[in-house]
């Protein structure tokens, strides 16, 4: 039995084995015709092409460090700060969104109370905001917001 066996293992790895195992030729498939690989003109610009507008000159501005330059700069008076309008939320919850209308994802909340720096509003009557503490920014409609606190 071990033997009948053994030569049925052999018998198999002789036929359909490894590399080294001889293959029967009726079991291999035709070969196919090779191809004709397809050629493609291609074209190549080896220069750039010529600009079509007028030829504009870079000019770059003249630093100097001198020490009478730089005196004159700080000599100069600072340019005066605009003071920032602060507004107040009035409603009990607000939504802060991405753009000027309920259209836009809400980006944040705020509550009854909370203030924000207005910096600017726009035509239909939505306001873009800055919260100073985390830096929040969006658009809040006007109708939520109050020169003073509730």
């Amino acid at each position: 039995m071990l033997l009948l066996l053994c030569a049925a293992i052999f018998v198999v790895l002789a036929l359909w084995g490894g590399e080294d195992a001889p293959r029967r030729v009726a079991a291999t498939p035709a070969a196919a015709p090779a191809a004709e690989p397809m050629v493609v003109q291609a074209s190549y610009i080896s220069e750039a092409p010529a600009p079509t507008g007028p030829v504009v000159p870079l000019v770059l501005p003249l630093v100097r460090s001198d020490a009478a330059v730089v005196e004159a700069l700080s000599d100069a008076p600072a340019p005066a700060e605009t003071e920032a309008e602060i507004r107040y939320i009035t409603a009990s919850s607000v939504n802060v969104r991405e753009g000027p209308s309920t259209e836009f994802p809400v980006v944040g909340k705020l509550s009854r109370g909370e203030a924000a720096r207005l910096l600017w509003t726009e035509e239909n009557g939505w306001a873009r905001i800055i919260l100073e503490g985390d830096g929040m920014t969006g658009f809040v409609s006007g109708d939520f917001l109050s020169d003073s606190a509730p």
